[in-house]
């Protein structure tokens, strides 16, 4: 660059022979080379640099974009899992309801029996107690009209008879409310 310096002394007006004009082309073709060879370099420092910056930032996203679909790929994974198990759990829940449904039919139908069989039970003990009651009418018809000394002791007799049928009667009712006591906490 010794050339290049002398070209500014001539420009200063130190170094003065022929044009001036002719003296700052010289100067500037002397020059001309060292500016392009250094900005050739910075030129391919710079091309450098930005290849090396885009291939960096290349492996950034390529790493970036890697990353996001293994996180991708695990968020799915967990939750195929937990809607593979939840599915799995409602299919059991649903098996028990059902299950809990039959049960209940079940004991609704022996229920129904039960109640059903009561009724006719209950049917038959009114009968005989209807019959019990005629026949304590008609006896004490025959009584009136026989009008013997003998009436309160047949009186007497009459009641009791009828005090225990209907203590039986009583405690056939309370065996059956026994027997469905049993069979419901059987069936809960």
């Amino acid at each position: 660059m010794p050339a290049c310096l002398a070209g500014k002394e001539a420009l200063n007006g130190v170094v003065g022979s022929g044009s001036p004009r002719k003296e700052i082309q010289d100067l500037f073709e002397e020059c001309e080379e060292p500016i392009k060879n250094f900005l050739q370099g910075d030129r391919e420092r710079f091309t450098a640099i930005i290849m090396a910056s885009f291939e960096t930032m290349e492996q950034k996203v390529e790493d970036v974009l890697k990353i996001q679909c293994e996180q991708r790929q695990k968020l799915y994974q967990d939750y195929s899992l937990q809607i593979m198990n939840l599915n799995r759990k409602l299919s059991m829940d649903a098996d028990q309801v059902k299950k809990q449904a039959e049960k209940l039919s079940n004991m609704f139908k022996e229920q129904r029996k039960f109640i059903h069989q009561s009724l006719i039970l209950q049917k038959k003990r009114m009968e005989g107690f209807k019959s019990l009651c005629e026949q304590y009418l008609e006896k004490l018809e025959l009584l009136r009209d026989s009008r013997g000394n003998s009436v309160a002791e047949e009186l007497r007799r009459l009641i009791a008879t009828l005090e225990i049928t209907l203590l039986m009667v009583n405690r056939q009712q309370e065996s059956a409310a026994a027997q469905q006591s049993l069979l419901d906490l059987l069936f809960s």
